[in-house]
Formats: C-alpha cells, structure tokens, sequence
C-alpha cells in the first residue's frame, strides 16, 4: 500500500495567498497568476509614468530615453494661499514687534519658544488641512487649530495684564486666529476641491488603516479555524476549534449558509477587498462609490456578527477576537461627519447646485451664522481697553477673551457634526450657558450682570433654565463696563448655541424640549456606542475648560507685571477668580437643574425602571444617582480592579 494514500492533501501555501490577495487588492485583476491580466493591471497603474510612457514609445518604434512628455503647467495660485502667505506673515511680523520691543525684553526667552512652537503648529495644522480627506489628518488639523487658539487666548491674556504690550499681544492673538480660520477653510477646500457635487460619505478611519483592520481579520479567522491555533499549543484546550465547529453546524442548520461562507479566508478577505477597492486611496470617487453599494457587504458583514453573538452558546477568546476585529473593520465604513466644513470654506451663492441637491439643514444655517458673528464680536473686543485700563475692565477684558475662545470651540463642534442636536452640538451648547452670566434675557434692555455674588437662577420658582428670575447688581464689575454693543453679539451667538425665547431649532426642538432634556439629564446616543447623559457631557466639556484654565496660573504669573494679581483671575478658594467662578455658576445650574422637580422624577423613574429590570436595590440607586449632576469638577482617575489573591482574601 502506497504510504501517501491516506496523508491529507496539503493546505494551500499562506505566504502564496497573501500575495494573491495583495495582488486582486492593488492591482484590481480576476486572476492573480495571469501575466495578461497583470500586465494590463500595471500599464493603467501607471499609466501616467514616464518610463511607462517611455515603454509605449518604445513599443511604437521610437527610442526608449528620447520620449517626449508634457509636463502640465502649474495651477495659478489660489486665494486661500494668498490669505495663508498673508496670515503666516503678519504672525512673523507680529512676533518680531514683540521681541524687539525693549519692554518685553524680561520675557523674551518666553517668546522665542512662542515663535518656534506656533511657526510648527502653523505647518502642521496646514499640512494636515489640506489632506483632511483622512480622517485622522483632519483631527490633527483641528487639533492644531485649538492649539493656535490657546496661544491666541493667552497672548490676549497677558497683553491686558501688560497695558504697555497691550496692543502688540492683541495683534498677536488677531494674527494667530488668522491662520486658525485659513486652517477651517483648508480643510473645507480639501473637501470641496474633490468634487462631491452631493456625495456625504466621509470614511470614519484612514484609508491606510483600512488595510491594517483587515489583515486583524484574517489573523484573528486562522485562531479560530485551527489553521494557527493548534501550532505549538498542544497542551491548551481547543476552544477556537469547538467554537468554529458550533457556529458552523448553527449557521447550516438555520439556513444561513451565507454567512458560513464567511468562516474561509478566501471569502472573507474577498468581500473585505471590495470595500477597501472601492474607497480608492480615500479619494473622491471612491467615496461617492462607497456611499452607494457599501450598504450589501456591510449588512453582510453585521448581519455575520450579530449572528455569531447570538448563537454559539459558548463564545471562545479566540472568536470574540474575530467579532471585535471585523466590528472594528466595519466601523470604519460608518459615515462620519465633517461635511460642514464646506459651508465654511464655500461663498453660501455656490452651495446651490454645485455641493450638493439637498437644502441647507438649520444646523448648517446656524454654524454660518456664528462664524459671522464671531468674527464682528472679535473686532469689538480689541477695542475694548484701548479706551480704558481700569481694573473694572481689564476683569471684563478677560472673561469676554474667553468667551471668544469659547466660541471657536463651538464652531469646531459644529464643524464635524452631522446632527441638530447631537452630542458635539451638545458640547457647544455648553458655552452659551457661559454667556448667560453676562447677558440678562429676562429684561428687554438686555442689562446685563457680570458676576453677581448672589447667585441669579431660581429653578425651584419655576424659572426657564439660563433665565434669571432675582438679581442683585453688586458684582465685582458694575453694569456699564461693557458695551452693548458687546452684549448684542454675545445675546445672539447664545441663542444661535442653544434654542431659547420661543424659537425652534427644528420642529422636534423646542427650547421646553431643551429644558426637559437637560433638567432629567437625558440619555443621548449621539452616535456613541453606548448612550451617554446629555447634561453631563456638557458638564464634562465645562469642566475640561475649568482645568485648561488653571493651569495658565505658572505662565501668566511668569510673562507679567502683576498689575492684576494672579488669584483675582485663578484662584479656587475663597473669594473665587473670576474665571473658576465663571464657570462655577454655571456647573452649579446644571447641579440644580437636575436636582429640581423634574430632575427628581427623572431620578425616580430611573430606580423603578432598574428595579423592573431585576436590578439590586444598590444598583437602582445608583441609576438614580446617575441623573444628578454634581456642582464641582472632580478629578477622574482610572478604577484598577483588585487582584484576585486579594478578592479571594477578602472574601474568607
């Protein structure tokens, strides 16, 4: 008897299949061991190569060095590269007043790092702008601006604790918020230049990590099968092997034998292929593509996953790495936001026809409309102490800087939203509390209260939330020091941030809803995988800005002459700075808010329904307690669980 009669035929050679696989993938050809098809695939590859062309002249009789090629001409400059040459110039020149000024001349190693580190970010963030297709460039790219802005705030910041350098620091900040806005429209160019003509398809990862989260897959598919797990693991129990063998004979039973096609590599890393193919490098087209034929392999794919959870009675590691690995490959296929850009780096007469069919959404209405009153409040504010240097007004000074700050934050939000009232329009929403403690809604005049020592709210008087109901005009700035001309743009911009006075964001969002949704601290989805809490969030992004701002203190005290002290702007004790009380007040409303009537119910509601649902008595109470919101910020530090020796000691 022959002694390979009974031996197992041979498993396909796995260095060969990858090949193969990268061969389909790159080069777009049916067959990968045909040279025809393979020769074709690299002529229109590369096309456009000169020794490509230098090969077709070559074919056609003519030497092989002495092809002509045409070289395109350059494009003529655009207008945003005029404005970044202009932006970047005035950043320059502004920087060198500053240092060749004699008075500075104490701080001048402090503004030397200044000029290095904003001259990078400026790079950096216009290098990433004008890749913002990918996903991760375009976070960079925020990432840098915010960065720009804080310098932009903290050189407004000492230039009024400074009134000698005054002016120089402020043209400093107007020149850095400069570059931050060519930053926006770079990235809206990016965008547009591509020719969406109404494609709303942005790829949630990079295209090159698309190949990474599919070759996750595969590798997480040969645990399972038994192809690598049973190499050198003899001593281990073959839980990917039993898991493989249950799903398999599951699928088959219930007539999902589609899906078991799916368990070979080869069908896997096939439909894999076709969407990562389609994308194109991320480009343009192929996100268009995407957005219109994605939907049949990613149904397939979730389809595959939520199946598999739901079936196999005992899920192995080895299988829960295949369902997180594929989860994560089709979570870069979701659509994600950030086609707003457009309506900032785009003149508002050309969004009919060319970018896109579908009318304005109100969101898109309101984002414009911040940028344009930003814009008028930031020239307002530098004139503010040029006429007066008061005490009075440099505190004033410095919470309205920070307003403005907080306003590019919010355009940043809305920017990569894709929702009315999602969880970064939350976000935004955030600072037009802020704005309530120096603009007054409740009088017609618009007089405002500038950090009152009472505090103005009376929620359990049934007030509206952010409409005072008491006030007392006994604040450390008395009424007057701020224009009203001031107080008109901060009044609009935060009924631009949140729906307030009767007017509707959308007919499902009315300021009542507003209230409700943030006095019973709702549970908002918001494109999270998991639900968070719409007041909360907000709470979270105050407290975020809490913490930034205190830790300017060491810089602050260091680059000025101390005409202010530094505890009338930074301290947390008592009495407060003005900027920890600043936003204070506000975490104490939200505190408030769902400590009220309605928060209550809402808390109470949550317990009955945990207790419904089989909860402890412990673990409703801590539903209950989820509603509240607390007045402070507390620090989160990481919950390391305890080591089992030490639970098993416990426990006797």
């Amino acid at each position: 008897m022959n002694e390979t009669s009974n031996a197992i035929p041979p498993t396909p050679d796995r260095q060969t299949l990858v090949i193969d696989n990268l061969i389909r993938r790159e080069l777009k050809v049916g067959d990968p061991r045909d040279p025809q098809q393979i020769a074709q695939a690299l002529a229109d590859r590369y096309q456009s190569d000169v020794r490509a062309l230098a090969i077709q002249g070559e074919a056609q009789g003519m030497p092989f060095l002495r092809t002509s090629v045409i070289h395109p001409s350059a494009p003529p400059p655009a207008a945003t590269n005029i404005d970044l040459n202009q932006a970047r110039y005035d950043v320059d020149t502004d920087i060198a007043r500053l240092l060749d000024d004699n008075q500075s001349k104490d701080i001048r190693p402090e503004l030397e790092g200044w000029q290095q580190v904003i001259a990078r970010s400026i790079d950096e963030g216009v290098a990433a702008a004008r890749q913002a297709m990918d996903a991760r460039q375009r976070d960079k790219a925020f990432a840098m601006r915010r960065q720009l802005g804080d310098y932009a705030r903290l050189a407004r910041l000492i230039g009024v604790l400074t009134p000698d350098l005054n002016r120089s620091f402020r043209n400093l900040g107007q020149s850095i918020d400069e570059n931050c806005a060519v930053i926006l429209v770079l990235m809206g160019e990016a965008l547009a230049n591509l020719g969406f003509a109404g494609g709303h398809f942005l790829l949630q990862a990079p295209y090159t990590e698309l190949q990474a989260r599919r070759d996750a897959v595969l590798n997480a598919l040969r645990q399972v099968d038994g192809v690598a797990a049973m190499v050198g693991q003899g001593g281990t129990w073959p839980r990917g092997l039993q898991s493989y063998r249950q799903l398999a004979a599951i699928l088959e039973s219930r007539g999902q034998g589609d899906l078991r096609s799916l368990l070979t590599e080869g069908e896997l890393a096939r439909t894999m292929d076709e969407l990562v193919q389609l994308a194109s490098g991320g480009g343009s087209s192929g996100l268009r593509a995407i957005g219109a034929t994605a939907w049949g392999p990613l149904a397939r794919l979730n389809r595959f996953v939520q199946s598999t959870l739901g079936q196999v009675p005992n899920v192995s590691p080895e299988l829960a790495t295949l369902l997180e690995a594929l989860q994560l490959f089709i979570d870069g296929f979701l659509p994600a936001g950030g086609f707003r850009l457009l309506r900032v780096a785009r003149p508002s007469v050309l969004n009919y026809g060319l970018y896109g069919p579908s009318p304005i959404t109100p969101a898109e209405t309101r984002l414009m409309n911040i940028v344009n009153h930003r814009g008028t409040l930031a020239r307002q504010l530098d004139c503010l102490t040029d006429c007066a240097c008061d005490h009075d007004t440099v505190l004033a000074q410095i919470v309205l800087d920070k307003l403005l700050y907080d306003i590019d934050r919010s355009i940043d939000f809305y920017c990569v939203g894709d929702a009315d009232l999602g969880l970064p329009e939350a976000r935004a929403a955030a600072y037009s509390f802020l704005i309530d403690v120096i603009v007054n809604p409740a009088h017609a005049d618009r007089e405002h209260f500038f950090l009152n020592d009472i505090w103005p709210w009376n929620l359990a008087g049934g007030g509206q939330i952010g409409q005072p109901r008491a006030f007392t005009n006994t604040g450390m700035v008395p009424a007057g020091v701020i224009p009203e001309a001031i107080i008109g743009e901060l009044d609009a911009i935060r009924r631009l941030l949140r729906p307030l006075d009767g007017h509707n964001w959308a007919p499902t969002t009315t300021p009542a809803l507003f209230e409700t949704i943030v006095s019973t601290n709702a549970t908002w989805l918001g494109g999270m995988p998991a639900p968070m809490r719409f007041t909360s969030v907000m709470h979270d992004e105050l407290c975020l800005q809490r913490d930034s701002d205190l830790q300017w203190r060491p810089l602050v005290e260091q680059m000025t002459i101390g005409c202010v002290a530094a505890d009338e702007i930074f301290n947390t004790m008592q009495p407060e700075g003005i900027l920890p009380l600043l936003l204070d007040r506000v975490l104490d409303l939200f505190r408030e808010a769902t400590t009220g009537l309605a928060g209550a119910a809402a808390a109470q509601a949550a317990a009955n329904a945990a207790l419904a649902a089989g909860a402890s008595p412990a673990a409703a109470a801590a539903a209950a307690a989820a509603i509240a919101v607390p007045g402070q910020c507390a620090p989160l530090d990481p919950q390391i669980p305890p080591h089992f020796e030490q639970t098993l000691a416990n426990r006797l």
